[in-house]
């Protein structure tokens, strides 16, 4: 199935918004106003200012994470006892770029103290603190360890470290464990509210801001190093871990790319790097394409990222240019070695009968788990379908992988429903990991295919639409109009995406499969020459995987985005169909206004949502209304607090008996209101009372209870209350979604 194609709809912006945004920076124009205004940016002062030039942004303490104040009490007693320290990191690149930022910027304060850092060997290690690296750090003294994206769920590696004499003061971003740890600090963004500037650092910004709060806490001791020198591996760990670049992660990433866009302020091992794909700056889409893919195939590959860390801080030209030279020849030795696996996954799909099957799920003994999150990346690009590689291990009967989504499909939603069949699981809702027994693998895709098979023809299976900014001629993709958009840089994925242009009725002339026969590793592309015979201009463009045969006859529509790799100006192409075929749908009206993070101003005419949505559904609700009475959306409610599942219940519980003591009739929809869960979650409730004896009797507005004499749990209590927890589990994933979600991603959630 096609996912349609939607245009904004006309909703332009006023002259005063644009000749006022064309004050604001030199190159910023028409276009660029128009998509600041689409994509809810609309107050000049407080919104359009601050993102436009991170000089008017007023950057968070530090001090605003809650156990700050300890992690430095314990710097301090470090430094009084002469204590020595080490770091822990992590081995993709923002756990590396972290490390670095560690390293570098805490030897001015620590000096011979700080005698080295550990990160896990990918090949032999997950993720996170383990007993054996905390006994090598102990061998060497160390008696302090500060940690770097990665930390917040080793409850029982922390308790170990204090038995073997070390404290641990844990800096990371990744979602907290309910259990307490036993760090003298945690330092998280996750610890602040939803709407926090701080609240979507990466691991390599927590590791900057804790050493904000250092430098400002020993301004005599780190007064020889200046700590903005840092900013370009912040900005890389950044944009490589796919954060969402709003507030303080917008502020750093536009920070950190002036000084990689320097060629006199590289660093000489960044500068290495570049110099493999003939660059000599790095903007997003050096960090993106070229830095940080080379990073991630060290861990990948090898393992052991330690030379990664010397490559980022070293200034001897010399060394890095040696580094650099061995970490080009382990990418391309990773770009085979995938393109094995891709060439073995491949060969087993097509053995799959596709027509029975809604999930792609493969499994080798001899798949290495750290190439198996890309690999399942070509099989949705091939097949068009969710996909999931394991790797098994037929001598401990378990299997680990990776989940990749279409994009059409709430992969995290359709794992979460099958979750007790795993032994650990986490991940977002286009991607995934996982690990299970070997046992549970027909189980879970029988689960999967059952789950996405009732899901069809109903909203959530519905294709997501590939959403289109603006719709431009062949004629206007010039310089000009890339300086534009670039004014809004830097991008990312889901709250503020490159912009796709949408050109109709152009030919493809001149197209060349570029196979790169000379490097297999390559990725393939076809490239073309695009003709506007009416305009009589034409306009370089690529097609990445795709071949000749794939390029329809006659005139065609495109969404493209527009890029200048080193000096040439040319279009990519996302989506290509036959003009004389094509159907482009007017986006809905769905013109959203945020305040979200301050509901008290939203004094602007529309329809305000004060109460943060707990589905798709009741926000489906809402996006009808605002498209039938052409109205825009206000979203004027604050992050709601987390239900408690346990509280709800017995909240639940202790109003029944009351009615039932009193002979009264209860409302549901009065009652759903009074405990804020859904009315799927109200009926799991009333499940639980009947499995307890209780006898419930109801019509479509109220239910009434006979109690029992006694009431008892039976074999069916536990796991309809088990239901009933998982049902309010999943409305605060909803709430925390609608609390957080980007305007562009809450237009697209239908």
């Amino acid at each position: 199935m096609q996912r349609p194609w939607q245009l904004y709809s006309s909703d332009p912006a006023p002259l005063d918004f644009i000749e006022e945004v064309k004050r604001l920076h030199p190159d910023a124009g028409a276009i660029t106003a128009q998509l600041l205004w689409q994509r809810g940016y609309r107050d000049l002062d407080q919104q359009v200012r601050v993102f436009l030039d991170w000089r008017y942004y007023e950057s968070a303490s530090p001090l605003e994470f809650p156990e700050m104040p300890a992690a430095l009490g314990r710097l301090q007693q470090a430094l009084d006892q002469q204590e020595k320290v080490a770091i822990w990191g992590d081995f993709d690149t923002d756990g590396v770029t972290a490390t670095a930022v560690l390293w570098e910027g805490l030897k001015p304060l620590l000096g011979a103290q700080l005698v080295d850092f550990y990160i896990p060997n990918r090949q032999h290690d997950s993720h996170g603190l383990s007993c054996h690296g905390l006994k090598a750090l102990q061998q060497k003294g160390v008696s302090l360890i500060i940690t770097c994206d990665t930390g917040c769920t080793n409850g029982a590696e922390i308790a170990f470290a204090r038995k073997l004499g070390m404290d641990v003061i844990v800096t990371d971003h990744h979602t907290l464990d309910p259990a307490p740890l036993e760090a003298v600090a945690l330092i998280n963004p996750r610890q602040l509210s939803w709407e926090h500037p701080l609240r979507h650092l990466s691991g390599v910004g927590v590791a900057y801001k804790f050493l904000e709060a250092v430098y400002a806490k020993w301004p005599e001791k780190t007064q020889g190093y200046a700590l903005e020198n840092l900013l370009d591996l912040v900005a890389i760990g950044l944009i490589a871990d796919l954060v969402e670049l709003k507030g303080e992660c917008r502020y750093l990433a536009q920070r950190g790319l002036e000084y990689l866009g320097k060629r006199q302020t590289l660093r000489p091992g960044i500068a290495a790097l570049l110099k493999g794909s003939s660059n000599t700056t790095a903007r997003q889409r050096e960090i993106s394409f070229t830095v940080a893919p080379r990073l991630n195939a060290v861990s990948r590959v090898e393992g052991d990222v330690r030379s990664l860390i010397t490559l980022l801080t070293t200034q001897n030209c010399r060394e890095a240019q040696q580094l650099a030279e061995h970490i080009e020849q382990v990418n391309a030795d990773r770009q085979r070695r995938q393109k094995e696996i891709a060439k073995m996954a491949h060969a087993k799909a097509a053995q799959l009968d596709l027509s029975a099957s809604r999930v792609i799920l493969l499994t080798d003994d001899t798949w290495p788990l750290s190439l198996l999150g890309l690999v399942a990346n070509d099989i949705v690009k091939t097949y068009g379908r969710p996909a999931i590689l394991l790797q098994t291990n037929p001598e401990t009967g378990m299997a680990a992988g990776s989940a990749r989504s279409d994009g059409f499909v709430d992969l995290y939603e359709a794992l979460h429903s099958q979750r007790h069949l795993f032994e650990k699981f986490g991940g977002h809702p286009y991607a995934a990991g996982f690990r299970l027994k070997i046992d549970h693998i027909p189980l879970l895709a029988a689960a999967l295919n059952q789950f996405l098979a009732q899901q069809e023809g109903t909203a959530s299976a519905t294709p997501k639409p590939l959403m289109i900014d603006l719709e431009v001629t062949l004629d206007q993709l010039k310089v000009d109009l890339l300086k534009e958009l670039e004014v809004l840089a830097p991008f990312d994925s889901t709250h503020h995406p490159s912009p796709r242009l949408l050109v109709r009725n152009v030919e493809i002339t001149q197209p060349k499969e570029n196979n790169n026969k000379g490097n297999q590793n390559t990725r393939k592309y076809l490239s073309m020459v695009l003709y506007d015979r009416q305009r009589q201009c034409t306009f370089p463009a690529k097609w990445w995987d795709h071949q000749i045969s794939d390029c329809p006859k006659g005139c065609c529509d495109l969404v493209i985005e527009l890029e200048q790799w080193q000096s040439y100006l040319s279009a990519v192409i996302r989506e290509l169909r036959p003009s004389a075929t094509n159907v482009i749908q007017a986006a809905s009206f769905q013109s959203l206004m945020d305040y979200r993070d301050r509901p008290y101003e939203a004094s602007v005419k529309g329809l305000r949502v004060e109460t943060c949505p707990t589905s798709r559904e009741s926000w489906r609700q809402w996006l009808q209304r605002a498209n039938r009475e052409q109205q825009p959306l206000i979203l004027a409610y604050s992050p709601p607090q987390e239900q408690d599942a346990l509280k709800v219940w017995q909240e639940f519980l202790m109003l029944c008996q009351q009615a039932s003591q009193q002979g009264k009739h209860l409302q549901r929809e009065e009652l759903r209101e009074h405990l804020g869960i859904e009315a799927a979650t109200l009926n799991y409730a009333l499940n639980v009372l009947e499995t307890l004896g209780v006898k419930v009797l109801h019509t479509a507005e109220e239910f009434w209870c006979e109690w029992p004499p006694q009431v008892k749990s039976s074999l069916q209590t536990a796991a309809a209350l088990e239901t009933f927890t998982a049902a309010i589990a999943e409305e605060n994933f909803r709430r925390r979604y609608f609390a957080a979600a980007s305007l562009q991603a809450l237009q697209e959630t239908h």
